[in-house]
C-alpha cells in the first residue's frame, strides 16, 4: 500500500529539492522534534522517510507526480496541529507539508472573498483582513497555529457553527492536486458566480485522503459592530427549556453552546467540580440596537425560567470564550481524549446526563479533572474532552451507541495509540459506506494518501 523509499526516490528528491521548482527536503533524522512528535503520534508502523516542503503548486505537483509513478504513498500536513486526529496513517514514506505555501492571492473587499494558499496562517489572514473590518467567521480547534488548508481538511469549527454555519458553506472556490500529479479548480472567485461540481464540501473533512489541497477562497463577513456574551446556569431541564425556546425566538446568536457542568466549574461560573448544573453561552452581534435587544428578550427568559445569568462585555468576553475553548484543547493524547460527537438537538440534555451516569461507573481519584463537553445547540454537534483515567474501551462504546440511537456520532479525533488501536476511531455505522469506498476508489485508486486515516 504506502511503497518504500527507494534510493532513486531518494535521489530524485534530492534533485527536486535544488531546482528552481523545487523546494526543501528534509530527512526524518533532521525533523525537528515537534514535527516527529506529531507524525509519531499520527502514524503506525514504519515512521515516514522525509518531509517535503513545496515552495510552490507546480513543486507540489511535480512531486505527487513522481509518487504516483513510484508507488510511494504520502501524508499531506499543514502545520501538523490536527494530523493526529481520526485514524492511524499506515507506512507512508513522504510527507507533503505546504507550509510554505502561505500566500494571500487576492481579497477582493467588495466582493467580501478572499482567496488564499492552503498553508497560509489562520491568525495571519486574520489580520490583514481586520484592517478592511471584514472576518473569515472561522473558529477551529488549535487556531494559533492552524493552517487554513488543515481546517478544511478536518472540516473543523466550533462555536460560530449557530451563526455561519460549516466551513463547506463558505467555501466557493478550491484547487487541489489529485494522487497522480493533476492539479484540479473547482468553483470560483465570486459567490454569484460559481460553476461546476461542487467539489468543495467533497475535499471538506475529508482529512488528506482524496487530494492535497493548494488553495482556496472564502465568502467574508463584516466585524460586528457591537458584541455581548450571556450565559445561563442551572438545572437541566429549564436549561433545554432556553434552548427550545431560544431556537423558536427572534434572538439570532452567533453562538449558542451549551456547556457540561464540569466546563460550567472550570470557567468559574458557581458550579461544584462534578456539579449537575448546566451552562448556556449566548453570543449576540449586530448593531448595538439590535444586541440591546435581543440582551433584554434574554434576560426576561432567565428570569421566567429561574436561570442565573452573568453578562460579559468587552475584555470579560473576549476571555470568557478563550477560557473555554482553552480549557476544551487542555493535555495532549497521553493524558486525555479528544472526541466529536453529534446527537439530535433535541437529544442534548440527555446525552449530558448519559455521560455523567457513565463516568460514575469509573472510578478514578478525587482530584481527577472532570470531563469537559460543549454542544453547539443549534445543530447538535459538539466537543468533548475526558482525562484518559476516565475512559475505557467500553465506556467509549456504551457512549457511541448512545449517540448513534439518538440519530448522532461519536468519533475519537485524538487519543492514546494504544486506544486507537482497540477502537475505531470513526465508528462508522451509516448507510453511504459503499458510496464513500467509489469515491476514495475514483480519487485515489490506489490508495496512496494517507492510507488508513479516515473511513474508506
Amino acid at each position: 500500500m504506502g511503497g518504500q523509499v527507494t534510493e532513486r526516490a531518494d535521489d530524485w528528491a534530492e534533485d527536486w529539492a535544488n531546482t528552481w521548482t523545487g523546494g526543501t527536503l528534509v530527512h526524518w533524522e533532521d525533523v525537528s522534534e515537534a514535527d516527529r512528535h506529531r507524525l509519531r503520534e499520527a502514524t503506525t508502523g514504519e515512521t515516514p522517510a522525509a518531509i517535503l516542503y513545496p515552495h510552490s503548486v507546480e513543486a507540489l505537483t511535480e512531486a505527487m507526480r513522481f509518487a504516483h509513478r513510484q508507488g510511494i504513498a504520502v501524508i499531506p500536513m499543514g502545520s501538523g496541529s490536527k494530523l493526529h486526529w481520526g485514524g492511524l496513517v499506515e507506512n507512508a514514506p513522504w510527507v507533503l507539508c505546504t507550509r510554505h505555501l502561505d500566500r494571500l492571492v487576492e481579497h477582493a473587499v467588495g466582493d467580501l472573498t478572499v482567496t488564499v494558499e492552503a498553508g497560509a496562517k489562520l491568525r495571519a489572514i486574520e489580520e490583514i483582513l481586520a484592517k478592511s473590518q471584514q472576518f473569515l467567521a472561522i473558529d477551529p480547534t488549535y487556531a494559533d497555529d492552524a493552517t487554513i488548508g488543515g481546517i478544511v481538511a478536518t472540516g473543523d469549527m466550533g462555536s460560530w457553527r449557530q451563526r455561519y454555519n460549516s466551513i463547506r458553506d463558505r467555501l466557493i472556490g478550491i484547487s487541489f492536486v489529485r494522487h497522480d500529479g493533476e492539479l484540479v479548480k473547482a468553483g470560483g472567485r465570486v459567490v454569484k458566480n460559481v460553476a461546476g461540481f461542487d467539489l468543495m464540501k467533497l475535499l471538506t473533512a475529508s482529512y488528506g485522503t482524496l487530494g492535497v489541497i493548494t488553495q482556496l477562497t472564502f465568502r467574508l463577513y463584516p466585524i460586528p459592530e457591537t458584541s455581548q456574551t450571556l450565559i445561563l446556569t442551572g438545572e437541566a431541564a429549564p436549561i433545554g427549556d432556553a434552548v427550545m425556546a431560544i431556537r423558536r425566538s427572534s434572538v439570532v446568536p452567533t453562538a449558542l453552546d451549551l456547556l457540561s457542568g464540569g466546563l460550567v466549574h472550570e470557567l468559574g461560573l458557581g458550579n461544584e467540580k462534578n456539579g449537575d448544573r448546566l451552562g448556556l453561552a449566548i453570543r449576540l452581534q449586530n448593531v448595538a440596537p439590535s444586541v440591546q435587544q435581543q440582551s433584554d428578550r434574554l434576560r426576561e427568559l432567565a428570569e421566567n425560567l429561574n436561570l442565573e445569568l452573568k453578562i460579559f462585555d468587552d475584555d470579560a468576553e473576549q476571555d470568557v470564550w478563550r477560557r473555554s475553548q482553552t480549557r476544551l484543547e487542555q493535555g495532549t493524547s497521553r493524558d486525555r481524549l479528544l472526541l466529536k460527537w453529534g446527537v439530535r438537538p433535541t437529544a442534548m440534555i440527555t446525552t449530558l446526563g448519559a455521560l455523567d451516569r457513565l463516568l460514575t461507573q469509573i472510578k478514578v481519584p478525587a482530584d481527577t479533572a472532570p470531563a469537559i463537553a460543549r454542544f453547539y445547540a443549534g445543530s447538535g454537534l459538539g466537543h468533548l474532552n475526558l482525562p484518559r483515567s476516565r475512559v475505557t474501551s467500553h465506556l467509549l462504546g456504551q457512549l457511541r451507541r448512545h449517540c448513534q440511537a439518538n440519530g448522532g456520532f461519536l468519533t475519537v479525533l485524538e487519543a492514546p495509540q494504544s486506544l486507537k488501536h482497540h477502537c475505531d476511531p470513526w465508528g462508522y455505522t451509516g448507510n453511504a459506506q459503499r458510496a464513500m469506498e467509489q469515491i476514495k476508489h475514483k480519487f485515489d485508486p490506489q490508495t496512496r494518501l494517507s492510507p488508513g486515516r479516515f473511513i474508506v
